[in-house]
């Protein structure tokens, strides 16, 4: 390729998909594409009302407090890395919003991320990021979600 010396040889089947490949096939399907434990605090709208939670420690010393209460995180954790788009679209949300969160990370080149869930159809649900509608999302994981936050607030 260009003036480079190395020879690159790929399968004929690799070419086929490499070739076949669109800008959706190489696009994130993950709603929160920084890794969990970047995340120091959360804030989480769900029904009207806004809940924090907040972290303290690094690594595997984090704890995540909900007002004074130390709480863990596993199933929320798990339940936001489960938001993957089944597909992309453009769309502007026209129905009620489900969940929304402002994830704040440990960067200094994206210190947040908001996730808007939005119902869409009995099946997806319209994910909105950083204000831009992105993708559609299994309702069924927007529930685990929910579910997963009503553990920790209620």
């Amino acid at each position: 390729m260009g003036d480079s010396e190395i020879v690159y040889q790929i399968t004929g089947e690799s070419y086929e998909k490499l070739i076949a490949a669109g800008y959706d096939d190489l696009r994130h399907k993950e709603a929160l594409t920084a890794d969990f434990t970047q995340v120091t605090g959360l804030d989480i709208t769900l029904e009207g009302t806004v809940y924090n939670l907040t972290s303290e420690g690094n690594g595997e010393d984090k704890t995540f407090r909900f007002g004074e209460e130390e709480v863990d995180v596993a199933d929320l954790q798990s339940a936001l890395e489960g938001l993957t788009a089944d597909s992309f679209t453009q769309e502007e949300p026209t129905q009620k919003e489900e969940i929304a969160l402002t994830v704040y990370l440990d960067s200094e080149v994206h210190p947040s991320v908001q996730i808007q869930l939005y119902r869409y159809d009995g099946e997806n649900c319209l994910a909105v990021i950083d204000g831009e509608p992105v993708s559609l999302i299994p309702r069924s994981a927007v529930v685990d979600l929910i579910e997963a936050v009503n553990a920790i607030v209620l």
